[in-house]
C-alpha cells in the first residue's frame, strides 16, 4: 500500500521469511557457528532455543545455506506427530518409499538402510526439527534411537532441535536423560540489543533501496525498547509505522507515529499479565548507594552521552508523569528467575507509555503498575538486593550454556553431571577476554553491599552484565571499581575430564590434545596416544604464543585457551563477526 510513496518495490518489514532480508546479529552468527560445529563433530544432537520471534528460523536458514553439498537435509516443520507419523514424515523427506501399514520397526529399518547408503556415498544426513517443544517424549526417544547407528567416529544421522524455552523443560524429564546427554551443542538466542535493532532496521531499508531516512536513531531506540528487541515485533511495528507515515504523507517518521504503531501492534502482540505483588518492573542505573551518588553520576555519565548506554523509563500510572533520569544506565532488561532459560530484554520507552499500560512486558515476566516513579538510587538499591544470591547468578551462567537447573542445583558441584567443569580464576577483564567465556563475578558497592553478576559480553568500551533480573551495560572502569578480578566460569573439558594432561600419560585425551595443537600450529598430528617429546614441544610453543606459563602441562587454563582458540561450542563474551 505504501511502496510507491517510499519509492520501494517490496515491503522491507514483511514477516514472511526471505533470503533477501537475512540479517545475522553477532549472537545469531555465534549460534550458527555452534550449530555448524556440532554437525562437524561426532555428536548426534544440536539444540537451539529462543523466545518466539527471536530469529531461530533465521539461524536455520543460514545453517542450511552453509552446509556442504554432500548433505541431505530433512526438515520437520510440524512435529505434533505420533512416533509413527514422525518416522513416516522423515521417510518422506529423505525420499524413502514405504507402505502406510508399515510398522514402526519397518519404517525404522528403511531409514537405517538409507542412512547407511548415504554414508557409503560420502553424504551426511541431517534432520532439522522446528518447533520441537511440541514433540511427544516417545517421539523424542525414537529420534535418539535413530542416532544409535554410527561409525567409529560419527553418527550417521545428525539432528538439530529448534524450539521455544519449554523445550529445555521437556528434555529434563527423567525418561529423556539419555537424549539430553547426547546434545553436544546448545545455544539460547537472546533478542537484539538496542544497537543491533538500529542495524536491523537500517539493513531492511537498504535491502529495498529506500532513499529516505524513515527511522532516525532516536526512533530506532524507541522501537528497541518497546519491542524488547524481538525481530518479529520490530517488523510489525515498523511496517505499521510506515503505513501511518504514508497516511500522514511523511517520508521521515516522528516519535508520535512510532508510539501509535507500538500501541496498535503491541497491545495485542504482548498479552497483559495480572499484577503481582512479588514482581516489579524496574529500571536502574549503574549507580552506587552512597552520599556521593551525585558525584558518581557526573563521573560515569560519559557513557550516557556517548549514546551506547541509556535508561528506559518505568511504566507508571497515567496520572503520574515519569521523572527524567540522567545516569549511566541499563541497555535492556532480562528475566533470570523464570523456569525456562529465558534471558530476554524487556524494556518500555517513555514514548510508548500507553503501550506499557496495555502490555507491560513479555509473557515470561509478570509486572505491576507502580503509583510513583522511583529515582535511580532506589532502582539501583532494589536491583542490588535482587542480585545478592550467588546461586541465582550461577543459574544465569548455566542458562547461557543452554541448561536450566533449579537454583538449589546451580553450583559448581553440579557441573560434572552435564560434562562441564567449574574454574575459579583471577585476572580481571584481560583474563576473561582470553578465555572468552561468560563468568560470575562478585561486586561490592562503596557502602559495602555485595552482589553477584554474570559477565555476558565484553567490548572495547563497555561490559554487559546480567544481574538482579536486568541486563546492563557499564564502562570497564565502573566494573573495576567494584570487582577484585576474581571470577567463576564454566567450560567443557576434553572428553569430560578436567584433569591436567602431562608428559608420559596415555589415552584418548593425549590424542585429542595432539590433534588440537596440531590444528592450531598448522602441523600434522603424530597420531600417538602417548604424551612424548614431540607433543611436549607443541604444547610449550602454544603456551609461549598465548603468554601462558610455559610449564609443558596442559592444565585447565591451557585447555581453556585451546578451547577459545578453536572456537569450540559454548557461549562467548566476544561473538564471532563472521
Amino acid at each position: 500500500m505504501y511502496k510507491d510513496f517510499y519509492g520501494i518495490s517490496e515491503s522491507p518489514f514483511s514477516i514472511v521469511p526471505s533470503a533477501r532480508f537475512l540479517y545475522l546479529s553477532e549472537r545469531h552468527r555465534e549460534a550458527l557457528t555452534h550449530m555448524l560445529a556440532s554437525l562437524g563433530g561426532g555428536g548426534g544432537f544440536g539444540l537451539l532455543t529462543g523466545e518466539v520471534g527471536t530469529g531461530k528460523t533465521t539461524v536455520l536458514r543460514g545453517l542450511v545455506a552453509r552446509l556442504p553439498q554432500e548433505t541431505q537435509v530433512a526438515v520437520i516443520l510440524n512435529p505434533s506427530l505420533s512416533t509413527h507419523e514422525l518416522l513416516a514424515g522423515l521417510s518422506d523427506e529423505l525420499g524413502i518409499s514405504y507402505h502406510e501399514q508399515d510398522s514402526i520397526k519397518q519404517l525404522t529399518d528403511g531409514i537405517y538402510q538409507h542412512l547407511l547408503a548415504n554414508h557409503q556415498a560420502g553424504k551426511q544426513t541431517l534432520l532439522l526439527v522446528d518447533e520441537a517443544q511440541h514433540l511427544m517424549p516417545d517421539a523424542l526417544e525414537q529420534l535418539r534411537l535413530l542416532t544409535n547407528l554410527e561409525t567409529d567416529s560419527t553418527k550417521l544421522l545428525k539432528v538439530v532441535l529448534v524450539g521455544q524455552p519449554e523445550l529445555q523443560q521437556l528434555l529434563q524429564q527423567e525418561n529423556l536423560r539419555q537424549l539430553a546427554q547426547r546434545i553436544t551443542s546448545r545455544y539460547h538466542l537472546l533478542p537484539l540489543n538496542e544497537e543491533e535493532v538500529s542495524e536491523y532496521v537500517n539493513y531492511r531499508l537498504r535491502a529495498v533501496d529506500c532513499l529516505h531516512q524513515v527511522f532516525t536513531p532516536a526512533l530506532n531506540l524507541q522501537i528497541a525498547r518497546a519491542t524488547g528487541g524481538i525481530p518479529r515485533l520490530i517488523n510489525l511495528v515498523c511496517d505499521k509505522a510506515m503505513l501511518y507515515g504514508f497516511q500522514s504523507m511523511r517520508h521521515q517518521l516522528d516519535k508520535d507515529i512510532v508510539a501509535r504503531a507500538c500501541d496498535e501492534v503491541l497491545s495485542w502482540q504482548l498479552p497483559r499479565r495480572q499484577p503481582s505483588k512479588k514482581a516489579r518492573t524496574v529500571t536502574f542505573s549503574a549507580f552506587p548507594i552512597s552520599a556521593l551518588a551525585a558525584g558518581v553520576v557526573v563521573a560515569l555519565g560519559i557513557g550516557w552521552w556517548k549514546g551506547w548506554i541509556d535508561l528506559p523509563t518505568r511504566p507508571s500510572d497515567r496520572s503520574v508523569e515519569t521523572a527524567p533520569v540522567t545516569a549511566p544506565a541499563t541497555a535492556s532488561k532480562v528475566e533470570t528467575d523464570s523456569l525456562a532459560p529465558v534471558l530476554a530484554p524487556n524494556v518500555v520507552d517513555s514514548a510508548a507509555e500507553q503501550v506499557a499500560q496495555q502490555s507491560t512486558a513479555q509473557t515470561q515476566e509478570p509486572t505491576i503498575v507502580v503509583q510513583a516513579p522511583l529515582d535511580p538510587v532506589q532502582n539501583w538499591r532494589y536491583t542490588v538486593l535482587q542480585a545478592q544470591s550467588e546461586q541465582k547468578a550461577m543459574q544465569t551462567l548455566y542458562r547461557l550454556w543452554g541448561y536450566d537447573p533449579a537454583v538449589s542445583l546451580a553450583s559448581c558441584d553440579s557441573s560434572d553431571r552435564i560434562g562441564l567443569s567449574c574454574y575459579n580464576g583471577k585476572g580481571g577483564l584481560p583474563a576473561l577476554r582470553d578465555v572468552n567465556r561468560p563468568a560470575v563475578v562478585a561486586l561490592r558497592e562503596p557502602d559495602g553491599a555485595q552482589y553477584y553478576a554474570a559477565v555476558y559480553a565484553v567490548r572495547d568500551d563497555k561490559v554487559e552484565l546480567l544481574l538482579g533480573g536486568e541486563r546492563i551495560a557499564v564502562e570497564p572502569s565502573w566494573l573495576d571499581a567494584r570487582w577484585d578480578g576474581r571470577y567463576t566460569l564454566l567450560w567443557r573439558p576434553p572428553l569430560g575430564d578436567s584433569a591436567s594432561i602431562r608428559y608420559g600419560q596415555q589415552g584418548q585425551r593425549v590424542i585429542w590434545l595432539d590433534h588440537q595443537l596440531s590444528t592450531l600450529l598448522g602441523e600434522l598430528p603424530d597420531s600417538q596416544d602417548t604424551f612424548g617429546q614431540a607433543l611436549l614441544d607443541k604444547l610449550r610453543r602454544f603456551q609461549r604464543e598465548q603468554r601462558l606459563s610455559v610449564d609443558g602441562i596442559a592444565g585447565p587454563q591451557t585447555l581453556m585457551m585451546i578451547d577459545s582458540a578453536l572456537h569450540l561450542p559454548g557461549p562467548t563474551l566476544q561473538p564471532e563477526n563472521s
